[in-house]
C-alpha cells in the first residue's frame, strides 16, 4: 500500500481528543441510548477496549515516542479479565452479557459427549459473536509480563466442540445452540455471512496444531463445506450476500473474504500466508474487485431542505452524473491544480446508499486482504472520515452531523489504522485487532495447547501409579521403559 502520511494541508487525527472520548466510554456509564444493547455487553466492551488499544501503540512506534500513563491501569486488567471469563459457559463458548450468566446448578445433567452442562439447564446461552469478542478481549487485556497466559481459564476443548455443533449441513454457521427435548440440537440464528467469518476466526484463534490422538484434540469443523457455502454466495455482479440470489453487501463481502483468508492462515504471522482458497476459488475475482471499488464515491453535502424529517437515509450525498456514461470514479477524483484539496470520498454498503463510517472499514479492509488497496482512494476517504465523521468530542458518527457511538467510533479507527495512519497501532485486517494483539493470541494459544498436553501426561502418570498400587508391585516392562 502506498505511503499515506498526510501533508500539512491534510486534516490531522487528534489522538488525545479521541482518547478522552474512549476514556469516558470506559470509565463512565454509557448513555441511555445503549439500553437496547444490554444483551450485547461483550460487543460494547470489545469496541471500547479495541479502540483504546489501537490509539495507544507501544512507545517504539513512530510518532509515539513518549509513554503516557495507560488508560487501562494494570491493576484493572485482572478484574476485566475475570469479568470476561465469568461469561464462559459450561457447554462451551461465552455469553454476550452478564444478565445471561447463571451459576452452575448442583447436580445438573451432564451432556454425554463433552461432560458439560446442557444448555437447557438455564437461560445462560453461549453466543458466537460474544465468544470471539471475549477471546480477543482476553488477548488485549493480557498481562504484559505473561502474554502466554492470556487464555488462562479458557476451556479450549469445550469451546471447539461447541463451535463444531454450530455448523449446519450446508456448511454455514448459526449463532446459538440449544438442545430441544426429543429433537436433538437446534442451531439458532439466520443464514448470515457474519457467523461464517466469526466461526473461522474462533477456529483460528483456538485450534492450534493438536494432532488426532493427542490430548486436547477435537474434531475440526467442515472447512471445505464452509468454504463452499461462502463461495456459492457470490452474486452476479461480483459482490457477496447471504446467498447468490440476495443483494450484495460490503459487510458480507468483508466477512466472506476474511473467512476464506483465515481458513488458509498459518498458526503464526511469521509463516508465509499463501491464501490459496481466497485467490484461486473465488469464481469472479475481477467482478468482486470492481464491486468493492464501486462502493466509493465523491461525497456531496446534502441539499438544504425545508422538511422537518430528519431521516438522513433519504438525502442523496453522492455525485449523480449528467450522463450514465460519466458514472466513473476516475472522472471525479482526478487531482486538481497543486494545492487543491482532495475530494471527500465516502463508501456505502450497497448501490445507491449514502456514505457511512463503517463502510470505509469494510471496503478498505477487504481490499487490503486481497492486496488491492490501491483501488480505494485512501486520501479522499481519510479526509471524509476526519472532516465529516470525526466528532468534536472524539469518536466517529454514523453520518455527518450525527452523534458518536462506540460501533462507528471503533470502525472509524480501524479504517484509519488499515490505511497506515501515523500514531495508530498496526492493524490485522482479517481479525480487526492490532497486530500485536494477534501475536498475543498466537502465544496464548500455544500455551493453552501445551498445557493440555502436559495435563494429559500427568493423567497418564496418575493412571500408572494407580495400577501399580492395585497390583502391589511394579512390572519389569515398566522399569524397562523408565515408567
Amino acid at each position: 500500500m502506498a505511503n499515506n502520511t498526510p501533508d500539512a494541508a491534510e486534516p490531522v487525527l487528534d489522538i488525545a481528543r479521541h482518547l478522552k472520548y474512549w476514556k469516558m466510554c470506559f470509565q463512565a456509564p454509557l448513555p441511555h441510548h445503549y439500553l437496547s444493547n444490554e444483551g450485547n455487553r461483550m460487543a460494547l466492551a470489545y469496541f471500547i477496549i479495541n479502540s483504546i488499544t489501537i490509539l495507544t501503540p507501544p512507545p517504539s512506534v513512530d510518532n509515539n515516542p513518549t509513554q503516557s500513563p495507560p488508560l487501562i491501569p494494570p491493576e484493572d486488567r485482572p478484574k476485566l479479565r475475570a469479568w470476561v471469563l465469568s461469561h464462559q459457559q459450561p457447554g462451551g463458548g461465552f455469553a454476550a452479557t452478564s444478565s445471561l450468566v447463571f451459576p452452575t446448578q448442583p447436580g445438573a445433567q451432564r451432556e454425554p459427549e463433552t461432560g458439560g452442562r446442557e444448555a437447557t439447564d438455564g437461560p445462560g446461552l453461549a453466543n458466537l459473536p460474544a465468544t470471539l469478542f471475549a477471546l480477543q478481549l482476553l488477548a488485549m487485556l493480557a498481562d504484559s509480563e505473561d502474554e502466554a497466559g492470556a487464555f488462562g481459564g479458557v476451556d479450549r476443548v469445550q469451546t471447539l466442540r461447541w463451535l463444531r455443533r454450530l455448523q449446519r449441513a450446508d456448511g454455514s454457521f448459526g449463532e446459538v445452540l440449544r438442545r430441544m427435548p426429543g429433537n436433538g440440537w437446534f442451531i439458532g440464528g439466520g443464514y448470515d455471512m457474519r457467523y461464517c467469518y466469526i466461526a473461522a476466526s474462533v477456529r483460528w484463534t483456538l485450534r492450534g496444531d493438536v494432532k488426532e490422538g493427542e490430548k486436547g484434540w477435537v474434531e475440526d469443523i467442515d472447512t471445505e463445506g464452509l468454504a463452499r457455502y461462502i463461495l456459492r454466495s457470490q452474486t452476479y455482479d461480483g459482490g457477496f450476500a447471504g446467498s447468490s440470489q440476495e443483494e450484495p453487501h460490503a459487510g458480507y463481502a468483508y466477512c466472506a473474504i476474511s473467512a476464506l483468508s483465515l481458513l488458509d492462515r498459518p498458526l503464526t504471522t511469521a509463516t508465509p500466508h499463501p491464501q490459496t482458497t481466497l485467490h484461486s476459488s473465488i469464481r469472479d475475482m475481477p467482478g468482486l474487485l470492481h464491486w468493492l471499488a464501486s462502493r466509493q464515491f465523491v461525497y456531496l453535502e446534502p441539499p438544504p431542505t425545508d422538511s422537518d424529517a430528519d431521516d438522513y437515509e433519504e438525502q442523496v450525498n453522492f455525485l449523480l452524473p449528467a450522463r450514465l456514461s460519466d458514472l466513473a470514479l476516475a472522472t471525479t477524483t482526478t487531482p486538481g491544480p497543486e494545492g487543491t484539496p482532495a475530494p471527500l470520498v465516502g463508501c456505502n454498503g450497497r448501490a445507491n446508499k449514502v456514505a457511512d463510517t463503517c463502510y470505509t472499514w469494510w471496503v478498505g479492509a477487504a481490499l487490503s486482504i486481497l492486496d488491492r488497496g490501491e483501488l480505494l482512494d485512501w486520501r479522499g476517504a481519510r479526509r471524509f472520515l476526519l472532516q465529516k465523521m470525526a466528532h468534536r468530542i472524539g469518536g466517529f458518527s454514523k453520518h455527518p452531523g450525527g452523534p458518536p457511538d462506540v460501533y462507528h467510533g471503533c470502525f472509524g479507527l480501524t479504517a484509519l489504522a488499515v490505511m497506515g495512519e501515523p500514531g495508530l497501532a498496526e492493524l490485522d485486517s482479517a481479525l480487526a485487532v492490532p497486530a500485536r494483539t494477534v501475536k498475543v493470541i498466537e502465544r496464548a494459544r500455544e500455551a493453552l495447547v501445551e498445557r493440555g498436553r502436559e495435563e494429559g501426561k500427568g493423567l497418564g502418570r496418575e493412571a500408572v501409579e494407580m495400577g501399580v498400587a492395585m497390583r502391589g508391585g511394579r512390572p519389569r516392562w515398566l522399569d524397562a521403559v523408565g515408567g
